[in-house]
């Protein structure tokens, strides 16, 4: 597998995005390990640098930045007040983008667009109708986009370029949001022409300041991915396209993104998330290497020509893979990136080496063993937490948090992430058979089983690690094994749930047991689960006690309650 020319670091956490010492210890890394791109993902990004003057009373054509302010500084005091910091962000960002260019990186932003101040409803009153702003407004394109690019790149000449998702609706204003605007344009609006409209737009400004647009694929299901493909083909062949490796979100147990290798002539990159929005957050280990070995010859072997590694997650902030185990993973994206037969022990000791994680006096026989012995270890986390954060392959988690209620897992689960959308076969995964339910069972049981065992091997002594080192590993799996013990009690909890309210509550269903006893239970070992979780360590450190939260465990249950109260009252 050839070189990647895209080798991109994403920071998600815009606390991370503002702190020079984070951007600094990224950068270093990077050096390190040939990574030539740094990303930096915050919606509405853009906003904290650019005013944009021309929406103030400006001209629409400043010379430079500061005439851009100069033209609207008092329209900023009157109307938009914060903005007066944006000269400031300015210069941050500028010095942030000189060092990562000494350092041979090229620094890009991650957006969301539509993106706006309040503002610019005073300065097109019509964009409002009836308490509702209009996404389909031809304002958009024709001026307020590539003017507010125009002077992003006044005010930041190096930036290298922007991905941006167009059309989500995590954007402020979106093509998603047309049902809620009632004119006729909305109405009769064809989603192929607006993704046009919008992205024509942006390339304008892009092209003429000589930077690199890259579209990104942020799709929930076929048909929304089929009318944007459709769209971005009749783009300039230079608009680079960037894909998730999955569809919809990064669910290691979904399939390969089904658009990759359909939008030839336009250049590919792909996405990765090594610190585990889905898959434990890094706060539970989970070791990827099999799967970023396979997903990245996969995109290989669809044109793909460069990475986007997410080492962090905007949900959970001052978090990231710098500071926990699935840092492996990202020295196993890099390495795999130049050469896809790199041994794993190879990249356990970057890591380990890299992070200063092993004690200076080893001698050779037990430096083999310690990395060894700790690439062992990591290779069994993934197949415990698949069977822990999902089931049957579908999201069982809400990023990697416990459900609120049962109804909450079957919506996420089974619509809003639905693993059917992209596999026909997964249609009855939540079905609430008896033998469904068994097989469900019998993942989480086995999940513990090992999580149990796993979590014993690493307390059983130092491998060769730092003190320092090493008591941070069995923190992190004491913190898996409570976890792990946790979702298979929420997984009984759901099944017997589901089985009591649907099906029917006094049939017998497990080893003799009815679907109500089984349910009241459970109910017990979650009253008996909290009150063990709220005595561990661990759970007044951060972000254990988001993840694992007492909150969500006692929430979780009074749902449980509230539905066995509700069979009890139909005896």
């Amino acid at each position: 597998m050839a070189e990647f020319e895209f080798r991109g670091l994403e920071i998600h956490d815009s606390t991370q995005i503002w702190n020079l010492d984070e951007i600094r210890r990224r950068l270093d890394f990077m050096v390190k390990n040939h990574m030539n791109a740094m990303v930096f993902h915050e919606p509405g990004i853009e906003d904290k640098i650019v005013f944009p003057a021309k929406f103030l009373g400006g001209s629409g054509d400043p010379a430079s930045y500061y005439d851009a302010f100069l033209e609207v500084d008092h329209a900023i005091l009157f109307h938009a007040l914060r903005e007066n910091l944006n000269l400031n962000r300015r210069d941050y960002m500028n010095h942030v983008i000189r060092e990562a260019k000494e350092a041979g990186v090229d620094v890009y932003f991650e957006n969301k667009e539509l993106w706006f101040s309040d503002f610019i409803l005073k300065y097109r009153k019509e964009l409002m109708q009836d308490g509702v702003i209009c996404p389909s407004d031809p304002f958009w394109y024709e001026e307020f986009l590539p003017y507010k690019y125009k002077e992003l790149f006044l005010a930041l000449p190096d930036l290298a370029g922007i991905v941006c998702s167009i059309g989500t609706g995590e954007a402020r204003l979106a093509i998603s949001n047309t049902f809620a605007c009632s004119c006729e344009r909305c109405r009769n609006l064809d989603p192929v022409d607006w993704y046009k409209n919008m992205i024509m737009a942006l390339h304008k400004p892009f092209h003429e300041a000589g930077k690199k647009l890259i579209i990104r694929d942020f799709i929930y299901t076929k048909d929304e991915q089929e009318r944007f493909r459709k769209a971005f083909m009749d783009m300039p062949e230079e608009i680079v396209l960037s894909l998730k490796n999955t569809p919809h979100d990064f669910y290691p147990t979904f399939p390969d993104n089904p658009l990759m290798g359909q939008v030839s002539p336009h250049p590919q990159i792909t996405e990765y998330d090594v610190n585990g929005q889905f898959f434990g957050w890094g706060a539970q280990p989970s070791a990827m290497l099999q799967d970023i070995r396979r997903r990245l010859r996969y995109a290989k072997d669809h044109q793909v020509t460069g990475f986007l590694a997410r080492t962090d997650w905007e949900g959970v902030q001052d978090w990231t893979c710098f500071d926990n185990p699935n840092m492996v993973n990202l020295y196993a994206i890099a390495a795999y990136a130049e050469n896809e037969d790199t041994r794993e022990e190879e990249i356990y000791l970057r890591w380990l080496s890299g992070e200063h994680m092993i004690r200076e006096d080893l001698t050779p026989g037990q430096l083999k063993r310690c990395v060894d012995t700790v690439r062992d270890i990591m290779d069994e986390t993934w197949p415990i937490v698949e069977k822990t954060n999902f089931v049957n392959g579908c999201l069982f988690s809400n990023d990697s948090c416990m459900h609120l209620t049962p109804d909450q897992f079957t919506f996420i689960g089974g619509t809003h992430h639905s693993l059917s959308e992209w596999d026909p076969e997964k249609k009855d995964a939540l079905e609430m058979t008896v033998e469904n339910i068994e097989r469900i069972l019998r993942d989480k049981d086995e999940a513990q089983m090992l999580c149990e065992k796993l979590a014993d091997k690493v307390c059983a002594g130092n491998m060769g690690l730092t003190e320092k080192a090493y008591e941070d590993l069995k923190e992190h799996f004491e913190f898996m094994r409570w976890h792990v013990r946790g979702f298979r009690l929420t997984a009984r909890g759901y099944c017997f749930g589901r089985y009591v309210r649907e099906v029917k509550a006094d049939e017998v269903l497990l080893n003799g047991q009815t679907a109500f006893e089984l349910l009241a239970g459970t109910i017990r070992e979650m009253e008996e689960y909290h009150d063990a979780v709220c005595k561990e360590p661990f759970i007044s450190k951060y972000p254990y006690d988001a993840q694992l939260n007492p909150e969500r465990i006692r929430f979780y249950t009074d749902a449980l309650r509230q539905i066995a109260l509700a069979a009890k009252r139909q005896k």
